[in-house]
């Protein structure tokens, strides 16, 4: 029966008291609150009560009333807590928090309006679906039942009674699922989750008005409706009571009771009509309650024994002493018969819990005969191939026979003679049954024998059967997918594959294409599970370098590359390029995806260009100190002409007519402007030969440097140089920086318009995307021709005569070897002449400001 033990209400009422839980007065806060059983969905619920809070608040002088829409256990909770002031919940729910806390008794009834029905009764119904053929109460024995929750009363206790009333024991009449309310129930039913279920009157009114079709449903039990306008299976029951917490002042109580009773209620358009009644008697409730064995009724009752000693006190001793062997005999019978109740009930609730399981699982059962050949199928094992149980019954082994695939056949009795010869635990296999619509179903069919006969031959076998066509349907589609990528593989030069390194040290290739064949010699399969072959075959020189950069890449989880030799079985030695992307498994393995390229010609094309390189690095230092070297001992005779040329010039100035010493003076000049050309000459070679070694630096001390040597010529100019931009630290030549900056500011200056003074913007900015930093050196000067700047950094080339401008036309040549001899470059832009020109020069970030780039 539905029992609960609970503590006297006294002694409740102390303990709350000494923990101070219970509230001295409603009126110690600003807020009273009305706690509303949540009967159905929470916002509907609140919604038709919300008028409610108009009506308290004017009958407590305009007080602010909060509605608090609650499951029963919720409501318990906040009553035990001291949160709310009154409560409108189902009268059997009422019954028992009279029983457990200090509560008013019903100060009005709920009456609800139906159509042109007022109504202040309700009463339960009970539903099932049409295509369960069950009529009656009796149909329904067995069965899984719906219910909103056991502490309902037009939801449950209503239909209990009625159970009760036939005779039945409604614990062991159903199984009942507990659906959370009334409209989760009647989903349920409609979804064919349920084949049967309990409302209360008025919600398949509600749903039928919503538009909802129901005609799958039936009543069972119907009343007539001339006694009750709505649909309904059990008797009539008062409707809802309004209660208040012992803590609400009597004054506060009498007014909202009063208040209620004058209220006119809610029209239908408005949430379906409410208003209240004076209080009904509630006897009816309490009368099903005590039989049922439901709070506050679950206390055992007193036996025939206390009865009777109760009413004819010693006389009773004279019966149990005429009666002591009968009793000790009774005793020991029910000693016996409480055992086998306890067992008897253990395995009904392992019944329960199994079929609960299964259910939750939706898995099909069975149950063979070996011998015989007799089969039992629960109902899901038909729903699975699209029909009722009563459809295919009654049936055998030839019903499975019959459905199951041809080319199974063979396989299941394979695996049948290997679990009846104990050669494997279990009978569990996979295989396709037709269904009704004529498709396959895919089903993982597992069971094992329960028990054999006398001679140790197979009786009895049970298994289940459970749907896996989305998961085969979904290898299907993963299979598929694999072939498709295997065959896009096949077009890509070199292989696509995963590596795999197991916890346990155990290497392997889960996947690789047919590509790995070209690189290593092994086709997929050899390689799927063990890794070594492919190891066996690197260069024995290479592999710990290799095995380190597997490690490290293990270790960060950072990108593997890779370039090593291999040794194909048929192409002999090969360079192979790899790189791949780790990850950690759930199992703390880790997977690598990558990919592999024969590099073999790349490599040998590299190594020849690397030849190329080195061959022309040779001569170009042979061309420097050729260079060096003759414009070095070139000077020595220049110097000899010029000075012989000065000589004559002096001795013979008053014997040689005008061409003689015109004559004279174009020799010295020729040889003068020959000096000058080797003395750049000089200069151009000796970049990154006789400079100082490269360090860090910061370029704005070499810019003030070479401003510092061109002083004269600014100061004289009445130049103005303006900078900008953050000035970096790089790694370059002191000197030569100096050397760079002072060639292009001392161009800025020499090729200065002759209206007006320089101005000269000297920039520096960052391009992060290159890693480099960008000098910018500008000037508002005589400009440059588009077509000529090609000629610019080549070595004596020059743009103006000399007369125009001095110079040897090597100056921006040596810039153009500095900036590349520091892996930078150097160009120059102009509109044309007289527009100005800008010269610009990168020069590479230093190693950390690289890295953080």
């Amino acid at each position: 029966m539905l029992k609960r033990w609970h503590w006297p209400r006294s002694l409740r009422l102390a303990l709350a008291l000494m923990v101070g839980t219970v509230p001295l007065s409603a009126g110690a806060g600003e807020v009273i609150t009305l706690g509303i059983f949540a009967y159905r969905d929470t916002v509907a619920v609140e919604a038709r009560f919300a008028p409610l809070k108009d009506v308290f608040s004017e009958a407590l002088e305009g007080r602010e009333v909060r509605l608090e829409v609650l499951s029963l256990d919720a409501l318990d909770s906040a009553i035990s807590e001291g949160r709310l002031d009154f409560i409108l919940t189902n009268p059997r729910h009422f019954l028992a928090v009279r029983d457990t806390q200090e509560v008013s008794g019903a100060l009005a009834t709920l009456v609800k309006q139906q159509g042109e029905y007022r109504l202040g009764s309700l009463a339960g119904v009970i539903l099932a679906r049409q295509e369960t053929g069950a009529e009656g109460l009796a149909g329904l024995e067995g069965r899984t039942i719906g219910v909103p929750g056991r502490r309902f009363l037009g939801g449950f206790m209503a239909q209990a009674y009625e159970i009760y009333q036939q005779g039945y024991d409604p614990e062991r009449f159903a199984d009942y699922l507990e659906l959370g309310s009334h409209d989760a129930v009647v989903r349920a039913l409609l979804d064919g989750e349920v084949q049967a279920g309990f409302v209360r009157s008025g919600i398949l009114e509600d749903w039928q008005n919503d538009g909802h079709d129901i005609s799958a449903l039936k009543v069972m039990a119907a009343r007539p409706a001339y006694t009750f306008p709505l649909t309904h299976s059990t008797s009539l029951y008062p409707e809802w009571p309004l209660a208040a917490l012992s803590h609400v002042p009597v004054e506060e109580v009498r007014r909202v009771g009063s208040a209620l009773l004058r209220w006119e209620g809610t029209p239908v358009a408005q949430g379906g009509g409410v208003r209240f009644a004076p209080s009904q008697d509630y006897l009816p409730v309490e009368r099903a309650a005590r039989a049922l064995g439901v709070p506050p009724f679950a206390e055992a009752p007193r036996s025939i024994f206390q009865q009777l000693w109760q009413e004819y006190g010693v006389l009773l001793w004279i019966a149990l002493a005429l009666g002591a062997g009968l009793t000790v005999a009774m005793g020991l019978l029910l000693i016996f018969y409480r055992r086998q109740k306890h067992d008897t009930n253990r395995l009904e609730e392992e019944r329960h819990a199994l079929q609960n399981i299964l259910w939750g699982t939706a898995a099909g059962t069975w149950l063979w005969n070996v011998q015989t050949g007799e089969t039992r199928f629960n109902e899901r094992w038909a729903e699975m191939v699209g029909y009722r149980l009563e459809e295919i019954s009654p049936t055998t082994i030839e019903t499975w026979l019959s459905f199951c695939h041809d080319e199974d056949l063979e396989q299941s009795d394979a695996a049948l003679k290997e679990h009846f010869a104990g050669r494997c635990d279990s009978y569990d296999i996979e295989v396709r049954m037709r269904h009704r619509d004529g498709h396959w179903v895919w089903v993982h069919d597992r069971g094992r024998v329960v028990s054999r006969d006398e001679v140790g031959e197979p009786l009895w076998m049970a298994g289940t059967h459970s749907d896996i066509t989305q998961r085969k349907q979904a290898e299907l589609r993963a299979a598929q997918l694999m072939e498709q990528m295997r065959k896009h593989a096949g077009l890509i030069p070199g292989a696509l594959y995963q590596y795999r390194q197991h916890p346990d040290g155990r290497c392997s290739f889960p996947y690789a294409s047919d590509g790995i064949q070209d690189i290593y010699g092994v086709t997929p399969e050899e390689v799927r599970d063990d890794a070594r072959p492919v190891f066996a075959v690197i260069e024995p020189e290479d592999m710990p370098r290799v095995a380190e950069s597997i490690a490290q890449s293990e270790r960060e989880l950072t990108t593997w590359r890779a370039t090593y030799r291999v040794h194909h079985p048929r192409k002999g030695q090969l360079w192979v390029d790899g790189i791949s992307t780790p990850e950690r498994l759930d199992d703390g393995g880790t997977m690598w995806h990558g990919y592999l390229r024969d590099v073999t010609d790349d490599y040998a094309t590299q190594r020849q260009l690397e030849g190329y390189r080195d061959s022309l690095e040779r001569s170009n230092k042979e061309l420097e100190h050729f260079a060096y070297a003759a414009s070095h001992d070139l000077r020595q005779p220049l110097r000899m002409v010029t000075s012989y040329a000065q000589l004559l010039e002096r001795h013979l100035a008053d014997r040689l007519d005008e061409d003689g010493k015109t004559m004279l003076h174009y020799m010295r000049d020729g040889a003068q402007r020959m000096d000058s050309m080797l003395l750049s000459l000089l200069d151009y070679s000796r970049v990154g030969r006789k400079g100082e070694p490269k360090r860090q630096m910061g370029l704005r001390d070499a810019l003030d440097e070479a401003t510092h040597f061109l002083k004269p010529a600014i100061t004289e100019s009445e130049a103005t140089i303006a900078l900008t931009g953050e000035w970096p630290e790089v790694v370059a030549s002191p000197d030569e920086m100096t050397r760079l900056l002072q060639n292009l500011l001392g161009n800025a200056l020499k090729y200065r318009a002759p209206d007006k003074a320089p101005l000269i913007t000297v920039a520096v900015e960052p391009v992060a995307a290159k890693s480099y930093w960008q000098i910018t050196i500008c000037d508002n000067g005589i400009g440059i021709d588009p077509e000529q700047i090609g000629r610019l950094f080549k070595v004596f080339q020059r743009l103006h005569t000399r007369e125009q401008y001095e110079g040897t036309g090597v100056g921006l040549a040596v810039c153009r070897k500095i900036v590349e001899r520091h892996g930078g470059e150097i160009w120059a832009e102009s509109e044309g002449q007289g527009q100005g020109s800008c010269f610009i020069f990168t020069l590479p970030k230093a190693g950390k400001e690289a890295a953080g780039a």
